[in-house]
């Protein structure tokens, strides 16, 4: 097993991501990603939060502790990801492939709440961070698309026709909040 993603510098993630192995990929550098994107949300409610009276901290609260549980769930996604991919490398059996089907999917739920999340906080947050928060709602957008490209790459794989089926219809579900 490889050390977490996250004990990396930002150099050597790079430097890895380009180095020519299976991992990490995509899945999981977009699930990287998407910790930063959701990391700018979480920034903009911390930001808002500040001078904020008791009636404006009810509303900001709540957003900020679901922010920050997704930030530690994306995170999480990254490592299980590449753990998932390379279990599959390793064994080649329907099994690792159906997890590492899963992985990114479950990703693709979190990321698809911090969308979610992040337009709750556009409604709420401080206008000098309202610039942050959208880039980090666009960042979230990218990386649900690109997370969704890997269980694409999976699913014709999988012979389970049923699992195939319950997967497939879950990731058109997460790409409708595309368009």
């Amino acid at each position: 097993m490889i050390d977490s993603l996250w004990s990396w510098t930002l150099a050597e993630f790079r430097d890895r991501a380009a180095a020519g192995t299976p991992t990490p990929g995509g899945a999981s550098v977009a699930s990287v990603a998407a910790a930063l994107g959701a990391g700018l949300v979480v920034m903009g409610l911390e930001v808002t939060r500040k001078g904020a009276g008791a009636e404006r901290l009810a509303v900001l609260d709540p957003l900020l502790r679901s922010g920050r549980e997704l930030l530690a769930r994306l995170s999480a996604h990254a490592d299980r990801d590449v753990a998932a991919f390379s279990e599959y490398l390793r064994a080649r059996t329907q099994q690792a492939l159906a997890a590492a089907t899963e992985a990114p999917l479950a990703a693709g739920r979190d990321v698809a709440a911090a969308i979610d999340l992040a337009r709750q906080v556009m409604e709420v947050c401080k206008p000098p961070v309202r610039a942050d928060v959208a880039a980090g709602a666009d960042l979230l957008a990218g990386c649900l698309s690109a997370v969704l490209r890997s269980v694409d790459a999976n699913l014709p794989g999988l012979a389970d026709a049923a699992l195939r089926a319950r997967l497939a219809e879950e990731r058109r579900a997460l790409g409708a909040l595309l368009r």
